[in-house]
Parts: C-alpha cells; sequence; structure tokens
C-alpha cells in the first residue's frame, strides 16, 4: 500500500504517517523513491487504535 492509502484508512496526514514511521510503529519498505506499507501491518495498527479509542475514549497512536 502506498501512503495516500494508508493516510486515507487511518484517517491521519502524512505527517502523522511519518511520525508512526519515525518512531517504528508502522513498519515500511523504500522502493527508489516511493515507501510501501504491508497491509497486514496497516489493518493490524488500525485494530490496535481503534481498540485503545474503545477503552481510553480518546484518539491515540501507540509509541512502540
Amino acid at each position: 500500500m502506498d501512503g495516500k492509502e494508508v493516510c486515507k484508512i487511518l484517517s491521519i496526514s502524512s505527517r502523522s504517517l511519518q511520525h508512526l514511521r519515525n518512531n517504528g510503529t508502522l513498519s515500511f519498505t523504500r522502493i527508489d523513491k516511493k515507501i510501501f506499507y504491508r497491509k497486514q501491518d496497516v489493518m493490524s495498527l488500525l485494530r490496535t487504535v481503534q481498540k485503545k479509542k474503545i477503552s481510553h475514549g480518546r484518539n491515540h497512536y501507540p509509541d512502540k
């Protein structure tokens, strides 16, 4: 998946996606100058975030 797809699925900005990459929360692969994400990693993060929203009642992305 490319970054645009990931941002749409997670409802985040490209800068937030960069933060998730930088802190190791979401792994990625770079091919030439393009960054890609595994769908299973994105969906796993989405499930984690949804669980945290329910248990904490707020929007929170986990740090690794």
